[in-house]
Order: C-alpha cells, then sequence, then structure tokens
C-alpha cells in the first residue's frame, strides 16, 4: 500500500530560479508509435483552433478522415452567419454518419465501394498510407472518433502558465524531477485553476478527492486542490512515486492517468515495459482513449509550449508576485484579516484553496498550525510583522528568497 505523503508545502524552495535550465538529455523518450499520436497531438495543440473539429481514427490518431471549420463553412455556406451549437452538432453528425458509412462499404464490398463518392476514395487513401491502418480498415470495427481543435485555448492555456511555471519548475527542480514534467498541467486543465471535471476531479491538477488526500488537505473548509502550487507539489510526489515503481518515465506519467497499479497490471499482461507494445496490445476496459493518449499529449504539450512560447520569451516571464506565511500556531481567517494587511479579497486571491466555509458567518474557522498562506510580496514583511506581534511571535515565520 503507497504510504500517505502530507503536503508540507515548502515554498521556501519555491521561488524560481530564472535561468537555470535542464542540461540532462531528454528523458521521455518518442516511441514511433508514441511518435505517431504525439504528432497528432501537437496539430490539435498548434494548428487547428476550437471551431475545429478533427474526425479520426481513435486506435490510430493519425488517420485523419477530415477537418470540420466551423468558421471555414459558415463564411462559404451560410452567408458568414455563424451556426449555432444544434447546427454545428448536425454538420458534424451529418460528416461523421458519411465517413463511417463509407467504411463500412468498404468493408463490406471492398473496392467497389469506390464506385460510391469522393469519401470512400478518401478513406481508402488516408487508411493505405501504411501497412497496418490498411489491415485494420479490412479486418476491425472502426468507430470514428471527433476531437476538437484546441490552439487558441493553448496560447490563452500558456498565458495562464506564465504566472506558475516558475513556482512550478521550482518545486519539482527541487524534488529532482524533470521539469518538463510540469506540462501536464496542460493536458489535465489547460492550467485553469478552476478546473473541474463530472466525476470529481477538480483543480489544475485534477486530483480526484481520494487520491488528493493522501498528498494535501481536503476537508469542508481546505481543499488544497484549488492551489496551482500545493496542489503542483501533490503532483511531484505523486509522479516521483511512480517513477520510483514504474521505472520509466513514459510508464509514470500514464499512470498519473491510469494509476500506478493500472500501469502494473498492463507490464505484467503484456510482458514488457515498451510503451508501443503496451499500446497495440494491452486490452482493458478502464485503458481507454484518454490513458492510451495521456503520454503523447503529454510530449505534445511540452514540445508546442517550448517552440511557441520558451523560444520566442527564454522563460515564462509573467510570475505571480508572491512570498508565504507558515502559520505556527491555530489561527481564523477573522484574526488573518483583522490582524494584517490582508483583506478578504486579498486573502481568496492567492489562496483558492480556502472554500467558502472558511470565510462563512464570523470567519472563525481555525487555520491549523503548519497551514501556508500565499500572500503579495508587497505585503508580505508587513503581514509577517503584524502576525509576529500578535502573541508574541508565535503565530508567523518568514522565509525569504534563497
Amino acid at each position: 500500500m503507497r504510504q500517505a505523503t502530507h503536503v508540507l508545502l515548502l515554498l521556501g524552495l519555491l521561488w524560481p530560479v530564472f535561468g537555470i535550465s535542464q542540461t540532462q538529455s531528454d528523458p521521455f523518450p518518442a516511441s514511433p508509435i508514441v511518435k505517431l499520436q504525439t504528432d497528432f497531438w501537437e496539430k490539435i495543440f498548434r494548428r487547428y483552433k476550437s471551431s475545429s473539429l478533427v474526425i479520426h481514427d481513435p486506435e490510430l490518431v493519425d488517420i485523419v478522415l477530415d477537418v470540420v471549420d466551423y468558421e471555414a463553412f459558415a463564411k462559404k455556406y451560410n452567408n458568414g452567419r455563424p451556426y449555432t451549437r444544434a447546427e454545428r452538432k448536425e454538420l458534424l453528425n451529418k460528416y461523421t454518419e458519411r465517413y463511417q458509412l463509407a467504411i463500412n462499404r468498404l468493408q463490406k464490398l471492398g473496392k467497389k465501394a469506390l464506385e460510391f463518392g469522393p469519401m470512400e476514395k478518401r478513406v481508402l487513401e488516408v487508411y493505405g498510407k501504411r501497412k497496418e491502418s490498411l489491415n485494420r480498415l479490412f479486418t476491425e470495427e472502426i468507430y470514428l472518433r471527433t476531437q476538437q481543435g484546441l490552439a487558441d485555448e493553448f496560447v490563452r492555456a500558456s498565458q495562464r502558465a506564465s504566472q506558475y511555471l516558475p513556482y512550478m519548475e521550482n518545486i519539482f527542480r527541487n524534488r529532482s524531477l524533470p521539469t518538463d514534467l510540469t506540462r501536464i498541467a496542460f493536458v489535465e486543465s489547460m492550467f485553469n485553476k478552476e478546473a473541474y471535471s463530472k466525476v470529481g476531479a477538480s483543480g489544475m491538477w485534477q486530483f480526484m478527492p481520494g487520491t488528493a488526500r493522501l498528498y494535501m488537505t481536503v476537508n469542508p473548509f481546505v481543499d488544497e486542490r484549488l492551489s496551482p502550487l500545493k496542489a503542483s507539489y501533490g503532483a511531484a510526489v505523486m509522479l516521483g512515486q511512480n517513477k520510483r515503481l514504474l521505472k520509466e518515465w513514459p510508464l509514470a506519467i500514464t499512470a498519473y492517468n491510469h494509476g500506478p497499479g493500472g500501469m502494473k497490471k498492463a507490464v505484467r499482461k503484456v510482458g514488457t515495459s515498451n510503451m508501443d507494445i503496451i499500446l497495440r496490445r494491452y486490452q482493458n476496459p478502464s485503458f481507454g482513449f484518454a490513458s492510451r493518449n495521456f503520454y503523447s499529449e503529454f510530449l505534445a504539450a511540452r514540445n508546442v509550449y517550448r517552440d511557441l512560447y520558451l523560444s520566442q520569451r527564454g522563460r515564462a516571464t509573467n510570475p505571480m508576485q508572491i512570498d508565504h506565511i507558515r502559520i505556527n500556531r491555530p489561527i481564523s481567517v477573522a484574526q488573518l484579516i483583522e490582524k494584517t494587511p490582508l483583506d478578504e479579497a486579498t486573502l481568496k486571491q492567492f489562496n483558492d484553496c480556502l472554500l467558502p466555509n472558511a470565510y462563512s458567518t464570523h470567519k472563525n474557522k481555525m487555520l491549523p498550525a503548519g497551514f501556508e498562506i500565499i500572500v503579495p510580496e508587497r505585503i508580505a514583511a508587513k503581514t509577517k510583522n503584524a502576525l509576529s506581534t500578535h502573541n508574541a511571535g508565535t503565530i508567523a515565520t518568514f522565509k525569504a528568497r534563497p
């Protein structure tokens, strides 16, 4: 059983070390099948905007049959009027169903199906690019999938990331982990700290409640999944554990989505840790599209962010100007607001993990000893001094940047 590791976020180790780069060789290999998948996701992140939907094979994602661009279609066929959501759905279904029919005809009739029209020809052309895909076309059931483009969202995500990445990278660096692992947050949430999934995953790193409690505080008053920095520490601990257990980064990163136990089972069933073989041979209902593509999505996000942003700017250039204070003795939110320069709005802005219950009624919920608050750098010293004066200096300690 995995030991619970409660996050004691040493934000004193958190400050960005500008100018330090990762000089070691790339620890994240891209084997042939992984490379095909990565190329697909790079196009999703780099080329196709959210107004586009890509019709593709879910098993061989590089097999792309068509791209439905709603903006282009509206200009050409709808007098420039944007399609409604219902019209978009109808248009997409029309194209997807027609390609699905073309696949079914080819599987039933072979090359005679080409008489039906250009879509049958397109399907045969795309699947005929290599032996593996051509064999799949005529021997396996195929149900097409659509993927929305994310290029415009990736731009917005990169802007959001610039506030956090310098601090997140230092969290990973101080645990001797590759800093590129922070790009998993693109895959999980596009650096949206308010992301919430229908199954209950929350925050920038999309921790489920049960998993999160192994690494951080989650209760009715505090949910550290919502703190980008505290959740980053939890993610770093989890990924480090995955790597020690599974030995190889492709497996460890996939385990962030599929679970370390799930990946150990995959290795055992297939008889190898080779990621390409696992992707092609391992069959399990829980090892679905998201798990199969998770490592490749990470590589694509890492590559696109590096090429489009870091290559232009060198490093993320808009970090938050923050410091932290560790509470040495219990103190309520009301006391924090009363005794320090912090007001409720500032406390909420920088401490996303404090839930509404922490502010309810008289704000008398006590924050425990060891809890760390994040404060704007401009008032950090005054906040520390105010807390030190209160209760003879036993409330707070302050760690300056190294």
